[in-house]
């Protein structure tokens, strides 16, 4: 890191003496000189840590750099988060589609938790609304047939009509 910073520091003091300069010379041949030497100047600097690169301390350095680089994991995670949210949405949205077919009219939400492959899966879901016991056991029966949720992770709320 330390031969990052030296470089910077040099560059940027290189390009500040160079633009004082070019902004002391007079107009004309003089100024494209001393422009074109200028920019001679700031590309040496800019070069010449490749040529005095001492790769002993830029392997130290680099265990030090990658302790923050992103892992896979954190890329997938981050890709898969915003598809986990639209994946309960949706699923919410069908189970109170097939709640409909079978006459009951309720409310869902369906949570899902990242598999091991890192896309999220269906793990549970609260179906609130009134419905007979027949309503509710296909209501149950779709749910775990279709969407794979385990009876166990099912929520029934305001189950049954009188």
């Amino acid at each position: 890191m330390t031969l990052l910073r030296t470089w910077i520091v040099s560059v940027t003091a290189c390009a500040m003496v160079i633009a004082a300069a070019e902004a002391l010379m007079p107009d004309g041949a003089v100024k494209r000189v001393g422009k074109l030497t200028g920019g001679l100047i700031l590309v040496l600097g800019l070069l010449q840590p490749l040529v005095k690169l001492d790769y002993d301390d830029w392997l130290d350095d680099l265990p030090a750099q990658t302790a923050g680089a992103v892992t896979q994991e954190d890329l997938e995670g981050a890709a898969y988060a915003p598809m986990k949210s639209i994946i309960e949405r949706e699923l919410s949205a069908y189970i109170v589609d097939k709640g409909a077919q079978l006459g009951v009219t309720c409310t869902a939400q369906v949570v899902c938790e990242t598999g091991e492959d890192g896309v999220p899966i269906p793990t549970r879901t609260t179906i609130t609304g009134a419905m007979t016991p027949a309503q509710k056991e296909a209501m149950i029966r779709c749910v775990t047939q279709e969407l794979a949720i385990p009876r166990s992770g099912q929520i029934y709320r305001n189950e049954e009509v009188p």
